[in-house]
């Protein structure tokens, strides 16, 4: 099964204006939430969205997942599971902003019950500067040569 867009770029800027203005104050100067994607996948819909400070040294990616019904087994709609994840990660996300900005999720999958429904979530924090710059280096000593912005 092919991978079906759900959250156009249209949807995932109005959210962010959204939550900003639900946040007033918890997002520090130059900090930016954003909302990457939201897919279905082989019956599940994905949503993902990541918290960066303003020199992206700091870069918390969270995805989170939930389960459609099946014919034989109704569940949720498509549109209901996007609302539902965006529901969750604004709540996770206003808990970590308003509290120590500690990470609520990491690399590993684990699972989590959310209105009634069972989600699978993994976030994982990243000093991107570094991770480029590591890119970087590992590239120079393959010969590769540097990426044209």
């Amino acid at each position: 099964m092919a991978t079906k867009e759900l959250v156009s770029e249209f949807e995932a800027r109005r959210v962010e204006r959204m939550l900003r203005g639900a946040w007033p104050g918890l997002l520090a100067v130059g900090e930016e939430l954003r909302v990457l994607s939201g897919v279905l996948d082989s019956g599940w819909v994905a949503v993902t969205w990541q918290l960066a400070d303003a020199e992206r040294k700091n870069v918390y990616t969270v995805e989170v997942r939930v389960a459609l019904g099946t014919p034989k087994q109704p569940g949720l709609r498509e549109r209901e599971a996007v609302e539902l994840l965006y529901d969750f990660l604004a709540a996770q996300f206003e808990d970590m902003l308003r509290d120590e900005r500690r990470p609520f999720s990491g690399p590993r999958w684990e699972e989590v019950d959310f209105a009634g429904h069972t989600l699978h979530l993994r976030g994982q924090m990243v000093d991107e500067q570094r991770e480029n710059a590591a890119s970087t280096l590992i590239d120079a000593s393959a010969g590769i040569p540097p990426k044209v912005p």
